[in-house]
């Protein structure tokens, strides 16, 4: 059973940051690309997939639909989902791999401060994912499920606003409740790799949680 790690991919200066972050994690990361950001990734777990630019007003989940809509899709292998400036807390996909449940769901670390950098404005507390009432639309994010091969065959996002993933969510709890697990005490760090965001390793829920490492 492999893991793939799907990112709509755009801040091509993060390339060398993320094999720095997910080259330890035994994963496969497809970062879903425009031909034109002339991305380069020299690692053979890096499997970028192209598509074309997202159009005026688009929402990138359109990405993840051209990625389940053209590439092998294996059922027993887990598929999550996230943006290029995210990664996981270290020990995750080691849990992971323990794990049998079709889909998992797990919390959010979305760091101390909100930036002003005209990005939008995430608020900086946590998403904590404990059960069923907790998915709903505006409280998980895109990177807080991973579901198996035989479910995303099922699935597509909704493309109409920046609640999509929200509503991924929502389908999966009403579609396929029985098949879910939780891991509530287990992280992706959202916006991670945002400066100003994560800036206070005392205000981390985890004691051996690091600050972000940008490398150049």
């Amino acid at each position: 059973m492999d893991i793939h790690i799907l990112s709509a991919f755009y801040r091509t200066h993060f390339i060398k940051t993320l094999i720095h972050y997910y080259e330890p994690e035994n994963i496969i990361y497809h970062a879903i690309v425009a031909p034109e950001r002339n991305a380069t990734f020299d690692v053979d777990w890096m499997r970028p997939v192209y598509t074309k630019e997202l159009y005026p007003g688009e929402q990138c989940y359109r990405k993840f639909n051209d990625f389940i809509d053209t590439q092998p899709i294996i059922d027993n292998d887990y598929y999550g989902f996230v943006c290029d400036e995210c990664v996981y807390e270290p020990g995750f996909f080691d849990v992971i791999r323990q794990q049998t449940a079709k889909i998992i769901m797990y919390s959010s670390y979305r760091g101390d401060s909100i930036p002003n950098d005209g990005s939008p404005p995430h608020p900086a507390e946590p998403l904590i994912i404990k059960e069923y009432k907790d998915v709903y639309a505006g409280h998980i994010g895109l990177g807080q499920f991973i579901v198996n091969g035989e479910i995303l065959k099922q699935m597509r996002f909704k493309l109409h606003d920046e609640s999509c993933d929200g509503y991924f969510a929502e389908e999966l709890v009403k579609r396929f409740a029985t098949d879910i697990v939780f891991l509530p005490n287990w992280f992706l760090f959202a916006n991670y790799l945002q400066p100003g965001r994560h800036t206070k390793k005392n205000s981390f829920l985890k004691p051996h949680w690091e600050l972000p490492k940008i490398i150049t």
